[in-house]
């Protein structure tokens, strides 16, 4: 009895509604509260197409009288041939595929009416002029969330998730302004 008055006359900001307990749930719960995101994502796609056309066409324009012959050759261009072939083949195909490990630590910055919490948060690192930054934001059920105030980023409804990175290693993976305007153009 005397350990719990001397911690609530040390915490003043404690309310009413708030109680202290040896035995609460650290869990978030409440805006404000944080908890951690455990990012495991795995991404893959691949895309085959294939397009082939045939087109041909032929006419034939002229006068001619049985057993007399084209009767108006003096005329030119009377007896008219023409014909059109036009062949198309295309290939594509496109295979991509990504992964993101991480962890991060978001804050509760909203609850929905049905109890759930809306969490965002960034992680900022530069590593030898390498910045890298995380940002994520998302929903997650308080049930979801592990007793030691974590959750997978699978659990995470509405999940935005961003990984961005820049410096001196990125600019030199990044074509030039003149491979980036041709593959623009073309």
């Amino acid at each position: 009895m005397l350990l719990t008055l001397a911690l609530l006359a040390v915490l003043p900001g404690l309310g009413a509604a708030q109680t202290l307990s040896l035995f609460s749930d650290p869990k978030a719960a409440n805006i404000g509260d944080v908890l951690t995101v455990i990012i495991a994502e795995n991404a893959s796609a691949t895309n085959q197409t294939a397009t082939s056309t045939d087109k041909s066409n032929q006419a034939q324009v002229s006068s001619t009288v049985p057993g007399a012959g084209n009767i108006l050759s003096f005329i030119p261009l009377h007896s008219l041939q023409s014909n059109a072939s036009n062949q198309y083949q295309g290939r594509a195909s496109t295979s991509r595929s990504a992964q993101l490990s991480a962890r991060i630590t978001v804050t509760v910055v909203g609850k929905k009416p049905n109890g759930d919490l809306i969490i965002e948060g960034s992680r900022n690192l530069k590593i030898n002029g390498e910045t890298e930054a995380i940002f994520l934001s998302g929903t997650v059920n308080p049930a979801s969330v592990a007793a030691d105030n974590t959750i997978s980023s699978s659990s995470v409804g509405d999940l935005q998730l961003e990984y961005t990175g820049k410096g001196t290693l990125t600019q030199g993976a990044r074509p030039g302004i003149f491979v980036r305007l041709l593959n623009w153009v073309f």
